[in-house]
């Protein structure tokens, strides 16, 4: 790496509480030469678990991706796996903007042929939506939630991180055996501690390696080679337009 890298992630809710979990997790890519300072909205809902909460947040996430441009910032993840203000934010500012759909799915593809994605309730028919907007449907195995919602994944205590895993472990399984899914996602950035431990009993189970995609450390992953290499979203399909016209 031959510059130093300074990466804003943005928490796309109202509230400090994922904060220093999501913070933790992508510890493994901070260096002398990579900084990455995390900053959630000042306004808005305190979770993203509807259609309704993306169009409450997505104004302040917007701001903040302008704001961070403006500050030096030479990338942005929207650490939100519906994406909340991610498009319309590629389009107000130049450097690279990522959520967490993409490139999550994108990995599981290289890695799998079908790839099972393991979410929190309520959010089937909207992450089904980016399946389809994306041209992966024929990479989707299954979408499986777990009866839970994104505010339960807030920093568990271990005796319910235990649950969560052996819930998660029951959906994978399901997933691999009756979806045929070579590769687990997740549904929602709030999975920060799991996709290891899952992987390792997924692995000793089918005695194969069976992937499973840390969601915020591989946007993280693949915003850093964004930047690495000189690339941003195209113009050509996000014409850049000031916001300071609509102020």
């Amino acid at each position: 790496m031959s510059m130093k890298m300074k990466l804003k992630i943005i928490i796309p809710v109202n509230t400090t509480e994922f904060t220093e979990q999501i913070s933790k997790s992508v510890n493994r890519f901070r260096s002398d030469k990579v900084t990455i300072d995390l900053e959630h909205i000042d306004h808005g809902t305190p979770f993203i678990q509807s259609r309704v909460d993306l169009t409450i947040n997505a104004p302040y996430v917007l701001d903040k991706v302008i704001q961070a441009e403006q500050d030096g910032y030479q990338g942005v993840f929207v650490t939100d796996m519906d994406m909340c203000g991610v498009e319309a934010a590629r389009q107000a500012v130049k450097i690279p903007v990522v959520g967490g759909f993409r490139p999550n799915f994108f990995t599981a593809m290289l890695l799998s042929q079908k790839v099972s994605i393991l979410t929190v309730r309520d959010v089937v028919d909207l992450q089904n939506e980016h399946v389809r907007a994306f041209g992966v449907t024929e990479n989707l195995a299954s979408i499986l939630p777990l009866d839970k919602c994104v505010n339960e994944l807030k920093a568990p205590s271990p005796d319910a991180e235990e649950i969560i895993l052996t819930e998660l472990f029951e959906l994978a399984c399901r997933a691999i055996e009756q979806d045929g899914a070579g590769s687990i996602m997740f549904g929602c950035t709030g999975f920060t501690s799991f996709s290891a431990p899952l992987s390792e009993l997924l692995t000793a189970k089918y005695k194969q390696n069976v992937p499973v995609i840390d969601p915020n450390c591989c946007a993280m992953g693949y915003l850093i080679m964004l930047v690495e290499n000189g690339l941003s979203q195209s113009g050509l399909s996000y014409p850049y337009q000031s916001k300071i016209a609509y102020s």
